[in-house]
């Protein structure tokens, strides 16, 4: 964040995660580097990425919707954290 402002590089790429997630189009959010608005700075290393898979993966209903349960912003970068049905 620059002086209270959200880099749109940032927002762009949350934004389109969020609504990814959302759709449950998990082949959408594996080709972010192709895909994703704001790349390559909007998310540059796959170190904080890779973890959603494995949750998505251990989903105990697949099919069911996640559900966000932290979302915001810290210095220059979004912050998201979702759940799954169990």
């Amino acid at each position: 964040m620059l002086e209270g402002q959200v880099l749109g590089r940032s927002a762009d790429f949350d934004a389109w995660a969020a609504d990814a997630l959302a759709r449950g189009v998990v082949d959408e959010l594996a080709a972010f580097r192709t895909r994703a608005p704001g790349m390559p700075y909007g998310h540059p290393t796959v170190d904080h990425y890779i973890p959603l898979f494995i949750t998505l993966g251990a989903a105990a209903h697949p099919d069911r919707p996640v559900r966000t349960t932290v979302e915001g912003y810290t210095p220059g970068f979004s912050k998201r954290s979702f759940q799954t049905a169990v």
